[in-house]
């Protein structure tokens, strides 16, 4: 065999064991969330979650809604949460320096005055200036706090939280739509048990669905193949992914449009990290550090029922650069972190998830892209046999297919949140085509977000210009 014939079979070789062991860890990852939801749906107390809610010392809950620029969508939000099913709660929206008429659509809508609305806790960093703060006379628990911007969400996060009251704090974001039990069903894990700190729901791109004051009506999949493949992979994160490592107690990331926590467990590691793009992961991996240091028991869990709607990019050009900036926030995360990779002391996080996201999240796409490329081109020139092609084929392409038909199944059976069969078909569909059209792309942008983290660039949030929620103006 001549030098390329080695190194082209070699590099194709590589790849195929990569993507072998990557479908061997998330097959575990897939069977574990296949048990924790059928326990979920088993277990479920429902009467627990009604004596919760008729207790009137059931922990209250603070939800903080960072909006910038949310005209279209800020309404809906807003009215689901005052409609949701909870004892007690505190609705603090943070009005991020917004240039439209988010403001002024939440001071009509629910009669807000000027009024003061104090600090309660110092130990969490601001950076934006308030310029004004107000309260509904309608509704006494909705606030509604206005600051300059720095171009990041964590600080808006940051301004709410150091002025909520309640003792656990919910972050959804401004376009979001919360189910009417979804806070009573994330909540309960923390009455039931003292060692919960933090817990997180499902979210779903609303794109598509009809909305009626404030509630999902009709669930439907989007119309375009690029937003249906976006909630193929909302299904795949979340009821295959996040699950199957709640599971284990190894949850790194709860999702910052739709996660509840202990106010004192945010408080102890000085909120949310100004700095960081993942600012989500950022926070959960900090605070299982702080609890690991100090040798306290304690949980993160997922739960696969509630769920939060939320609109996601339905352009190509939104939505490569929310996947730059995810990668380039999953690079930073790691590297603030590469102190807790492969330490036994920080558990299944440390020796298990964070070694995976680093590996296949992050490192992921580049090594996807150079084994790609050598059986294509090794097979094309005859220096790889034809059978390792089609074995790299079968592992990178037909697994991954496999993967998301799983997590397709997972919903379907469980919680049937889309009715039609066509809707089912449609993500079917999705799940198929995936690796042939979208991947490619997706490998682009994440590679450029690794990039972009390992020159240590400093990156912005940006905007996503929202069309608002289908069948509500």
């Amino acid at each position: 065999m001549s030098i390329l014939e080695v190194t082209f079979t070699t590099v194709t070789a590589v790849a195929i064991v990569y993507y072998a062991v990557h479908h061997l860890i998330f097959g575990s990852v897939v069977i574990r969330a296949a048990l924790h939801v059928g326990r979920e749906q088993r277990w479920a107390d429902e009467t627990a979650q009604s004596l919760t809610f008729a207790n009137p010392l059931a922990p209250g809950v603070s939800v903080i809604v960072p909006a910038h620029n949310e005209e279209a969508g800020i309404l809906p939000s807003v009215r689901s949460l005052l409609d949701a099913h909870y004892p007690t709660l505190e609705i603090i929206v943070v009005d991020d320096g917004s240039t439209d008429a988010t403001a002024q659509l939440l001071i009509d809508e629910f009669e807000l005055e000027p009024r003061d609305v104090p600090v309660v806790d110092s130990r969490v960093k601001q950076v934006g200036h308030m310029i004004a703060t107000y309260r509904s006379r309608r509704h006494p628990g909705l606030v509604l706090l206005r600051k300059e911007s720095v171009g990041r969400r964590s600080d808006a996060v940051n301004a709410g939280f150091a002025r909520c009251t309640q003792p656990l704090v919910c972050m959804i974001d401004g376009d979001s739509i919360l189910e009417p039990d979804a806070l009573l069903r994330v909540a309960q894990p923390f009455v039931d048990d003292p060692r919960v700190v933090a817990a997180g729901g499902v979210v779903l791109p609303s794109n598509g669905s009809s909305v009626e004051r404030g509630r999902v009506a009709d669930a439907r999949v989007p119309r375009t193949w690029l937003e249906r493949t976006q909630v193929l992979e909302y299904m795949r994160a979340f009821l295959v992914g996040r699950a199957g490592w709640s599971a284990s107690n190894g949850l790194m990331i709860i999702s910052g449009a739709f996660g509840v926590f202990r106010r004192e467990a945010i408080a102890e590691v000085g909120g949310l990290d100004e700095q960081s793009l993942a600012e989500d992961a950022e926070l959960v991996v900090a605070i299982h550090r702080s609890h690991r240091a100090r040798g306290e028991g304690y949980r993160v869990v997922f739960l696969a029922d509630p769920v939060c709607w939320s609109e996601t990019p339905s352009t190509v050009s939104v939505l490569a650069k929310q996947r730059r900036r995810w990668s380039h926030g999953l690079g930073e995360m790691l590297e603030k972190h590469r102190s807790m990779i492969l330490r036994p002391r920080y558990g299944r996080l440390g020796m298990v998830t964070m070694p995976y996201f680093w590996l296949f999240e992050l490192w992921g796409p580049l090594v996807e892209v150079l084994g790609l490329t050598a059986a294509v081109t090794g097979v094309l020139t005859g220096w790889v046999d034809p059978w390792v092609f089609w074995l790299f084929i079968a592992v990178s392409f037909l697994l991954s297919i496999a993967v998301s038909l799983a997590a397709l199944l997972v919903e379907v059976v469980a919680f049937g949140r889309y009715q039609r069969v066509r809707d089912t078909s449609r993500l079917a569909a999705a799940a198929i085509l995936e690796p042939f059209w979208f991947r490619p792309m997706h490998w682009w942008w994440r590679i450029r977000g690794l990039w972009a983290s390992l020159r240590h660039e400093r990156a912005s949030w940006g905007e996503m210009k929202r069309t608002g929620f289908g069948g509500e103006a």
